[in-house]
């Protein structure tokens, strides 16, 4: 039975920068560590990690939400695709971003719900503090 995940996590950095983190293909790959393919077009096409995963751009409101497709290239082909979606807010002086990830194969679901934080939300963190250190 296909899962779902929701994390929030917050951040020093105001929604705005946090959107560009990930909606922008050059910032996403910078932080992540990890090429990346971003379109802010619906129906885009979008990859991370070299192509391991692939979407299509649902939807977006700019600086706010970003909602996608995505499927793992290590999903069956009976899985249908899980929809992400990212929603940014101000957070104090920061800002924070709460994922909903849907429809998540449930084989897949363990190493996808600990693979937000190893592989997004660490080192988006690395990636703020150390650009933050350079202005």
């Amino acid at each position: 039975m296909p899962r779902t995940i929701i994390q929030t996590v917050r951040f020093s950095a105001p929604p705005e920068e946090l959107f560009a983190l990930y909606a922008n293909s050059r910032q996403h790959t910078a932080a992540t560590g990890a090429n990346a393919l971003m379109s802010k077009k619906v129906g885009g096409k979008c990859g991370a990690f070299g192509g391991s995963l692939k979407g299509v751009t649902l939807g977006v409101v700019p600086n706010r939400v970003f909602v996608q497709t995505w499927r793992s290239d290590d999903w069956g082909p009976d899985f249908a695709d899980s929809v992400l979606a990212f929603f940014f807010e101000k957070d104090g002086k920061g800002g924070k971003v709460t994922m909903v990830h849907a429809n998540i194969p449930d084989e897949h679901y363990p190493g996808i719900k600990t693979g937000w934080t190893t592989y997004y939300w660490a080192p988006w963190k690395r990636y703020l503090a150390k650009r933050g250190k350079r202005k």
